[in-house]
């Protein structure tokens, strides 16, 4: 079976920039990097030993391999530019059904990292999932034995699958996100340092690698604690959007264990 060992980069975000490195260091050669800034296909392109433009018309032919690493409005702007008919595409959304790149090459897929990425701190691929999808076969094969150039966890998952995937994602990691930091800017409030609450944060992250989600949760709302629910709330007076979501959060969870006790299907 041919392998993929030429690959051309659309895209230089986040992803892109973890995901072309990491093959880089795998010996797989990226020929070029392709974004609409010129400044940000360079800073890649530098890193990974790549030609680089800003011009979708001089995008590299040679390729055995198209990645679009940009974000999901930016990929239906893509399929009514680029003309890859003959050529193996595919993009890192985790949102997006594979059907969007059929306007662009009769063969494509999906080369989904679940991870969240900087550009200034690099990660290893390795157990990270990468989750694979394609519309023939000759290019699933290709996709699993590029994945597995960097990763151990490499997944066939298709795009209902992914979608709801990518949802789960949404609430473990954004909004679990959005939640230091509103906590931050509650301390900060006092005059106190996030810090404080980060082994907090260590050892919660810790006990969901042994344990079910259920029984990781710990707080008021979990033992049903409604006077120091209220003292909360009362305290959250003066932060009537903060309030909003501490209401709606306990709420969720008092619900969701009031059920489960009572043996409720969720």
């Amino acid at each position: 079976m041919e392998k993929i060992s030429k690959i051309v980069f659309i895209g230089a975000g986040n992803v892109a920039t973890n995901l072309a490195i990491a093959l880089h260091n795998k010996g797989v050669s990226i020929l070029q990097v392709v974004s609409r800034t010129i400044e940000s296909a360079r800073e890649l392109a530098l890193k990974v030993n790549a030609d680089f433009c800003d011009n979708f018309s001089e995008i590299s032919q040679d390729a055995d391999l198209y990645i679009i690493s940009v974000n999901d409005d930016a990929i239906f702007e893509l399929s009514e530019k680029l003309n890859l008919k003959r050529k193996n595409i595919v993009h890192t959304s985790g949102s997006l059904d594979i059907s969007v790149l059929c306007n662009i090459s009769d063969s494509y897929g999906v080369f989904y990292p679940l991870q969240t990425f900087s550009k200034e701190e690099l990660i290893s691929f390795t157990a990270i999932p990468i989750c694979i999808e394609a519309n023939n076969l000759f290019l699933h094969n290709q996709l699993i034995e590029l994945a597995k150039k960097i990763s151990e966890n490499v997944r066939i998952i298709n795009s209902e699958e992914r979608k709801v995937l990518h949802i789960s994602a949404v609430f473990a990691c954004n909004y679990s996100s959005y939640m230091y930091l509103i906590s931050s800017d509650i301390l900060k409030d006092k005059g106190l340092s996030f810090d404080l609450l980060k082994p907090l944060i260590q050892r919660t992250a810790e006990k969901i690698k042994s344990i079910e989600p259920a029984q990781a949760i710990t707080g008021p709302a979990k033992r049903n604690d409604i006077e120091t629910i209220k003292k909360h709330l009362a305290y959250l007076d003066n932060l009537p959007e903060l309030k909003r979501v501490y209401k709606v959060l306990s709420d969720s969870i008092i619900v969701y264990f009031k059920k489960q006790k009572n043996n409720v299907k969720l």
